[in-house]
């Protein structure tokens, strides 16, 4: 037993003795991480500090190196990329959102248009109806394969004709409104 008791001990000493070697292990690397973090900061504001004054000089005209003359010409246009997109992105954070384009439209009213006396003309089912209960032979007819062009307005984008309540054009793509 007592043999048993030591093995338990040396096996708890030597877990105990890896387990604080690891730890500390883990510290140095973290120690060393931190140095090599604060030298690569140290790196990255010299060369900002660089950038600055390069694109100083090329603002100034001062800058006679065409190589640097065109990175910073690039860096401009970037910048003004850049702030095209965050106006952009700044827009579509400020939308809100509309419930009403989200409500229940109100029922059409299918009531057939009043015949005019002077013209004899087929009564047509309104658009995207179909055979209606109640009309005799008028449902199908050629006027009545699809939306009513008074049903539609032009895209204000791309100008192609969509629905009157339509959020995007089926077109183009584009939000509506």
């Amino acid at each position: 037993m007592a043999d048993f008791v030591e093995s338990a001990k040396h096996l708890v000493s030597a877990a105990v003795s890896r387990t604080t070697w690891e730890a500390q292990k883990q510290l140095r690397i973290r120690n060393k991480q931190g140095e090599i973090d604060q030298l690569l900061k140290q790196r990255q504001l010299l060369l900002e500090e660089l950038a600055t004054a390069a694109m100083t000089l090329y603002q100034q005209g001062a800058l006679s190196q065409p190589q640097l003359a065109r990175i910073c010409a690039s860096i401009q246009e970037l910048d003004a990329d850049l702030r095209n997109r965050e106006q952009q992105l700044q827009e579509i954070k400020n939308e809100t959102y509309q419930p009403e384009q989200f409500a229940p439209q109100p029922p059409r009213d299918y009531t057939p248009p009043p015949v005019a006396p002077t013209a004899p003309t087929t009564q047509q089912a309104p658009a995207g109806m179909g055979s209606v209960p109640g009309t005799a032979g008028a449902a199908g007819s050629a006027g009545s394969s699809g939306p009513r062009v008074a049903d539609k307005v032009p895209c204000p984008h791309c100008g192609q004709l969509v629905r009157v309540r339509a959020l995007y054009c089926s077109s183009c793509g584009k939000k509506i409104g």
